[in-house]
């Protein structure tokens, strides 16, 4: 499998991880308690920003390839740029709406509720269709000069040391979001 593959699967690992964390927040949420706001809203903020500026572009770049190369094999995932404006948009929803619950709004625990867990499972859907789907066509039709071409229309689109400064942020982040959750319930499957 190809490196940027491997890596995007890690990304979906951990957003796995998150998507656990919030859900678990919103499940106390929902019964009545007070969740720990920290990582509701830390979830959000991490899905408003990581995909979009590191792991979209990553996934854009070889829809992109796949397309140019394979387009009737590639059909399937045309669209992928609009879904993650979806995912993006749902996150951004998100957000505003736990600022309206955190802010002096008043706003009904059912409708945070709802948007939390529409995003949870929006977010779950598109990470499996990418897994079922997007990502066995890529590693199945890509070449290594394809591979080779994707590395590097990524590394002109940006400033690899700010890219990885970027990712290394967001990953600890993410890591903090992980430590808070496991301090309210052990993590299913422990934390890497």
């Amino acid at each position: 499998m190809a490196r940027l593959l491997e890596a995007l699967l890690e990304d979906h690992r951990n957003a796995e991880r998150l998507l656990n964390a919030l859900e678990h927040q919103i499940r106390v949420f929902a019964e009545g308690e007070a969740p720990d706001y920290d990582i509701v809203v830390g979830a959000a903020e991490y899905f408003i920003g990581y995909p979009s500026l590191c792991h979209h572009p990553m996934e854009d770049a070889i829809a992109r390839r796949l397309l140019a190369a394979h387009p009737a094999e590639a059909a399937a995932i045309a669209d992928l740029a609009g879904e993650h404006e979806l995912v993006h948009k749902r996150a951004r929803h998100l957000r505003r709406t736990m600022r309206e619950l955190l802010g002096d709004t008043d706003i009904a625990r059912e409708t945070v509720v709802e948007a939390a867990r529409r995003f949870v499972t929006y977010e779950r859907r598109h990470m499996q269709a990418e897994e079922q789907v997007f990502f066995p066509l890529a590693d199945q039709l890509l070449t290594p000069a394809d591979w080779a071409a994707i590395e590097a229309e990524l590394t002109e689109q940006s400033d690899p040391i700010s890219s990885a400064q970027c990712a290394a942020s967001f990953q600890k982040q993410c890591e903090q979001l992980l430590v808070w959750e496991g301090e309210v319930e052990p993590a299913q499957g422990g934390v890497s």
